[in-house]
């Protein structure tokens, strides 16, 4: 996360830096690229669809059925989703469909300055949450199996009750409270607002919003206000200036060497938070958090520190004991679609020819 995170930022800091120093003549001009519009439907409730535009003009949602076949259904123009008109499973790409947020309505915030500094192990406890539960089989469920001695396996018997297998608590599963973060964050819909230790990076806040592969990284660098921008229906990223009111798509070659690719920016940061974790608690300026660590199979360490329940900061420690820290002041599953348009008021920049003198 770290690793991407300054990418982005040091790229556009370089653009910045170069577009600020250029002649103006070679700056404003070139042709203005057409952006696509995101071919989305979001009805009243906030899910999202897939638009699917037919021979005639006419647009439908796509829709799937419980075993994944996808139908075209009609939308009315409040954004209603009607009757379905016929399968299309050979007209739509299935990776295209977007991805709907339907886990627990997560909205935190946290004050950014509140929770900096080191975060010393203490055995007086946090405020509490998320703490252990049960795993019970219900009634009629399939047999659970239980180990027995030597190795093998002895399936619970049923209690004379007609054959129906009694409900039996299995062994107690620890739940964590990233649990419900993670689940958000599998879901690649999910906004965030924080700062980093990183010195490279400074103490200026940034937010890092994603929604059906759409991607946004807004910060200010230099008293520049930026975005860039990354959408997934064109595979291309783009580089906003709001003090200049100005957006240029942004050429491949102007990352430089960060080999990066925006399209792969989220993919596996829920998978790194996987596993097994050691809670414990710790003190950061005089306030007792609870804490999560996960160990990484390089031997680093990844430290999720709760006020109660709510994540406010993120501590990487390298195998070789560097510390990198993300302070979060807001998290949340609320993602409008307008956090990916380019204002209507925004003209064309063009930045190709720093392309070229990059290369």
């Amino acid at each position: 996360m770290k690793k991407i995170i300054r990418g982005v930022l040091l790229g556009v800091l370089a653009l910045v830096i170069i577009a600020g120093a250029a002649v103006a003549v070679f700056l404003f001009g070139g042709k203005k690229p057409d952006v696509s519009p995101q071919p989305y439907i979001v009805d009243s409730a906030g899910t999202s669809y897939l638009a699917v535009v037919d021979e005639d003009g006419v647009t439908y949602a796509a829709v799937t059925d419980a075993v994944g076949n996808i139908y075209a259904a009609e939308v009315d123009e409040s954004g209603n989703i009607g009757e379905t008109k016929g399968q299309i499973n050979d007209q739509v790409d299935p990776a295209k469909l977007p991805t709907n947020y339907t886990g627990e309505h997560i909205d935190v915030t946290a004050d950014i300055n509140a929770f900096t500094g080191s975060a010393e192990t203490v055995d007086e406890p946090a405020t509490q949450g998320g703490d252990t539960q049960p795993t019970t089989v219900p009634s009629g469920a399939d047999t659970p199996t239980t180990t027995a001695p030597g190795g093998g396996t002895d399936a619970t018997k049923p209690s004379g009750n007609g054959g129906q297998a009694t409900t039996t608590t299995q062994a107690q599963k620890q739940h964590y409270r990233i649990e419900k973060y993670q689940e958000m964050f599998k879901s690649g819909q999910y906004l965030m607002e924080f700062k980093s230790s990183d010195p490279e990076l400074g103490d200026t806040p940034i937010t890092l919003a994603t929604k059906n592969g759409n991607i946004v990284i807004d910060s200010k660098i230099q008293n520049f206000n930026c975005k860039m921008l990354y959408l997934s229906n064109e595979d291309k990223t783009y580089i906003l200036i709001d003090n200049m009111k100005k957006y240029s798509e942004l050429p491949p070659e102007m990352m430089g060497d960060e080999g990066f690719d925006m399209s792969e920016m989220t993919k596996g940061f829920a998978k790194e938070m996987d596993g097994d974790y050691k809670v414990s608690t710790v003190k950061v300026n005089g306030k007792t958090l609870n804490c999560e660590t996960r160990v990484n199979p390089d031997g680093s360490e990844t430290r999720y520190l709760f006020d109660g329940d709510t994540l406010v900061r993120i501590d990487d420690v390298a195998a070789d004991g560097t510390l990198s820290s993300t302070y979060i002041s807001r998290l949340t599953s609320d993602v409008p679609d307008s956090t990916f348009e380019i204002p209507k008021n925004y003209s064309y920049l063009n930045l190709s020819w720093l392309a070229n003198m990059a290369g």
